[in-house]
């Protein structure tokens, strides 16, 4: 749990761990007021008791005889004991709320940091995580991390210097029942710790894999729906995701009834103990004498209550939040890790939008790229050298398995070579996509939609009121696109989650085309994207690339051989290696594995 914390901890910038401890330290310094309030308190009972004294003798409290004092008077020392405890409640709400605000703060920042690392950064590091996990490390996690666990220990520290200051308090007035009094509170969070810690630890970890669990589950069903439908296999898929709620409803249930139980246990421990404590001097005739310490200790013991029913909470807290935020400490460790570049928040790239670049494709290379993925003695690229000249149009044919996705993904920059160099245009790929945005569009086998209208799938990741309608009509004529998004309700700003059921692979994969070709790209990327088109939707898409012309490099990964029959140069990729290269119609009768493709799609290439 404290290790958790420390890495919490680790997370803060100087500045904000500087005000964060700042913060605490007067909170907590606040507890002198309670402390005081308190003796006053004890001391205006040892006053009244000596008024009240038939035996005329003065109350004598710490070698102090207590004066007599009029009504008003002590009227008046009334009111500034509760002047005290209302400047102290002002003030710790609004340190408290200083911590709170500042612990969200910290939170929003590394979750940015989290989105930043996962979505700028390598393919392999979004692919370690499911979606669910995904999801639950920048919405659930995250918050477990600052929120859950730091500002419990703002609480803990807090409240527990409160603690000190009243056990010290007590001393002053009477050491021997002072320790019977920790000793005995002591007792009470002790058990409380040992029968509920441990049990909301469980829960915790219970509620964390149920929801990811849920997640998962729903997800799975909804990506397989008509398939499972057909099979009529619903039943278990609604059982997965009926057993993985009931986790969460179990876990969240018995949180909720363990959060509750310190309180009557405290409060019980309290009125038996002033009980015990009262009837003690009572019966060895001390009341009278001890009715400052009866005063001390009752406001104290109060005042004890309150303070260890957060701090019970807080630590239970902890041990739960602290098994809950493992998740997004570990993708933080990974992003501050010292192979990760650091994120410059700062830096403002001078962005050459792509539509700006030279006119023409642009070229690009490889030399001697070799990749493995982690954890993999074997490499998945072996010593791959290629030249694609700029305006090219390129294909890299392949069996399944031989890597040809994989060089895509280093191409695109979405993975970095274990060994040698990629350029595009004279820079790496990630340097190109700071520098230019747009420069390199990508189509993959199946386009992902996003909520919104057609125009905003287009123009993916540009805010709505800076859509460009003129290029969006462009580039909705460029993929064929015309004659459906006229059929449409709204046209082009119809909303896809509308339609979605309604639109065809054909259509999609358009929409994809027309996707990549809105930032006007100088390179474009096909990873089998018309692999899973019918004739009619593959000829649009190829047609659309002829339109190109040499103002584009296109690079077209394809298992369909008429896809890539008429590009100009042709790669074939075997076990990670550019096996041969040269035109499709020589590659045909020079390769064995390039004359069996045609021979099993059986088409006429002239």
């Amino acid at each position: 749990m404290f290790a958790s914390v420390r890495l919490s901890l680790g997370f803060l910038t100087k500045r904000e761990l500087v005000s964060y401890v700042l913060f605490v330290f007067f909170r907590a310094l606040t507890g002198v007021l309670d402390v005081l309030g308190i003796v006053l308190i004890g001391a205006i009972a040892g006053i009244g008791a000596s008024q009240l004294d038939t035996t005329g003798k003065p109350l004598t409290v710490f070698g102090i005889t207590l004066p007599v004092l009029t009504q008003d008077t002590l009227l008046l020392l009334v009111l500034g004991v509760l002047g005290i405890f209302v400047i102290k409640a002002a003030l710790a709400i609004s340190l408290s709320r200083g911590i709170t605000s500042l612990i969200a703060s910290i939170e929003s920042r590394n979750a940015d940091i989290i989105a930043e690392y996962l979505l700028r950064g390598s393919l392999d590091s979004a692919k370690q995580y499911s979606k669910a996990q995904l999801q639950w490390a920048i919405t659930g996690s995250i918050t477990y991390t600052f929120t859950g666990l730091i500002n419990n220990v703002a609480t803990l520290i807090t409240e527990g210097s409160l603690l000190v200051l009243i056990a010290g308090a007590f001393f002053l007035v009477d050491p021997v029942a002072a320790v019977a009094v920790l000793v005995y509170f002591a007792f009470i969070v002790f058990i409380i710790q040992v029968v509920i810690g441990r049990s909301l630890k469980k829960a915790g970890l219970d509620s964390y894999y149920g929801t990811v669990e849920t997640t998962n589950s729903i997800s799975d069903t909804l990506d397989t729906f008509r398939e499972i439908s057909v099979l009529a296999k619903q039943q278990i898929f609604i059982e997965s995701i009926s057993t993985s709620r009931a986790k969460i409803a179990r876990s969240g249930g018995t949180m909720t009834f363990l959060s509750g139980m310190p309180r009557y246990v405290i409060e019980t421990a309290l009125i038996l103990g002033v009980v015990i404590f009262v009837g003690q001097l009572f019966l060895t005739g001390q009341l009278a004498s001890g009715i400052v310490t009866v005063g001390v200790f009752l406001t104290g013991g109060v005042r004890i209550m309150s303070s260890l029913l957060p701090v019970q909470s807080a630590v239970a807290s902890m041990k739960n939040n602290a098994e809950q935020a493992s998740l997004a400490q570990k993708i933080l460790v990974q992003a501050g890790a010292p192979n990760v570049p650091a994120l410059d928040r700062t830096r403002k790239p001078e962005i050459v939008h792509a539509e700006v670049l030279p006119a023409g494709g642009m070229a690009v290379s490889l030399d001697s790229v070799r990749f493995s993925y982690p954890g993999d003695e074997h490499d998945t690229i072996v010593g791959v050298t290629m030249e694609i000249v700029a305006g090219q149009h390129v294909a890299i044919i392949g069996p399944s398995g031989a890597g040809k996705t994989t060089l895509v993904d280093l191409v695109l920059g979405l993975v970095t070579p274990t060994e040698g160099t990629i350029t595009i245009g004279g820079e790496s790929p990630r340097d190109l996509r700071e520098i230019a945005p747009g420069a390199v569009g990508y189509v993959p086998q199946k386009p992902g939609l996003v909520s919104g209208t057609i125009a905003q799938n287009i123009a993916l990741g540009v805010r709505p009121e800076d859509v460009n309608y003129d290029r969006i009509n462009e580039v909705v004529e460029a993929a064929y696109l015309t004659e459906f998004i006229a059929s449409l309700p709204d046209g082009v700003h119809t909303s896809v989650g509308a339609q979605v059921d309604s639109l065809s692979g054909g259509q999609i994969q358009r929409l994809g085309v027309a996707r990549a070709l809105y930032p006007r790209p100088k390179l474009l990327v096909l990873d089998e994207a018309t692999s899973g088109l019918d004739a009619g939707s593959e000829a649009f898409v190829s047609a659309s690339l002829s339109k190109l012309g040499k103002d584009v490099t296109v690079i077209i990964i394809a298992h369909r051989l008429s896809t890539v029959q008429h590009s100009d140069v042709v790669h074939v990729v075997e076990a990670g290696q550019v096996t041969h290269s040269g035109k499709f119609s020589a590659l045909r009768k020079s390769v064995p594995m390039v004359a069996e493709y045609v021979k099993l799609m059986s088409f006429d290439d002239k």
